[in-house]
């Protein structure tokens, strides 16, 4: 899964395709590396994010959806919101599926819309929201609270119509995790895999990676994001959300040529 992102303060590439045709063709790009996916958002969820609100999500993802959908029919692209008339308004202009980095908690009418519009939901652990969730890292034990509380948000998100067979999780590295929490999360991928739901990681240059190889320049985290990529291909995860496509999909490949 490609990030491009058409925002203007996203933690690694804030501002580089806010404009529509520097979008398409970072998209465009990301596809001829090999991506399967493309996940669109106009609203960063970087920590001390402000919100730019619906309409400015609106005004920002419809135009390059439907022009993605002329130019790449046949790739499906995830739209990444937490608005329920966001969610309405990009289903209908071609986007494929919903990736909710608040899985539901922000505005929980966003449930009915993916149940009515039968998409894909990529349904996210997180805590609180980009100003606050530094501050919400307390778990008793990191792997069974996030699973506890994901399950809590899947059971919600079907009572309002939305199938098992819809949903995707993700355990939400670096959404209310510190360092060490994230590394936990990841050295026990297989614990959210056995789930029985396809799971996306999105670990893509974050700050705990920078963190553990001091590196404070987003841009120069591949090899740790390689490594993490890495270490999710081997237990089985279903989609790697990355900024470095052609990179990444080298080791994926390579991974799965010797495990």
């Amino acid at each position: 899964m490609a990030i491009v992102n058409i925002t203007e303060d996203s933690f690694s590439d804030g501002g580089l395709y806010i404009d529509l045709p520097s979008a398409i063709n970072h998209a465009s790009l990301c596809i001829k590396q090999g991506a399967h996916i493309l996940d669109i958002g106009a609203q960063s969820t970087r920590p001390g994010a402000s919100e730019v609100g619906a309409e400015i999500e609106i005004k920002r993802l419809v135009p390059l959806i439907k022009e993605l959908k002329l130019i790449h029919p046949e790739i499906p692209i995830s739209v990444d919101t937490f608005h329920h008339s966001v969610a309405e308004k990009v289903i209908n202009a071609g986007a494929d599926w919903i990736n909710d980095v608040s899985g539901g908690r922000h505005d929980p009418e966003i449930f009915s819309v993916i149940a009515d519009k039968d998409c894909p939901y990529v349904l996210t652990h997180s805590r609180g929201n980009s100003m606050t969730m530094d501050s919400l890292t307390t778990y008793s034990n990191v792997v069974i609270d996030v699973k506890h509380e994901l399950l809590n948000q899947i059971d919600l998100a079907v009572s309002k119509g939305i199938k098992n067979e819809q949903i995707i999780i993700d355990p939400g590295i670096g959404f209310a995790k510190n360092v060490d929490q994230n590394l936990t999360l990841i050295k026990n991928i297989d614990e959210f895999v056995s789930m029985n739901y396809p799971v996306l990681i999105g670990a893509s240059r974050k700050r705990f990676i920078g963190s553990v190889i001091n590196e404070s320049d987003p841009n120069n985290r591949i090899f740790g994001t390689a490594a993490v990529a890495s270490r999710c291909v081997i237990a089985g995860v279903d989609i790697l959300r990355v900024h470095d496509i052609k990179q990444i999909s080298q080791v994926i490949i390579m991974t799965k040529s010797i495990i």
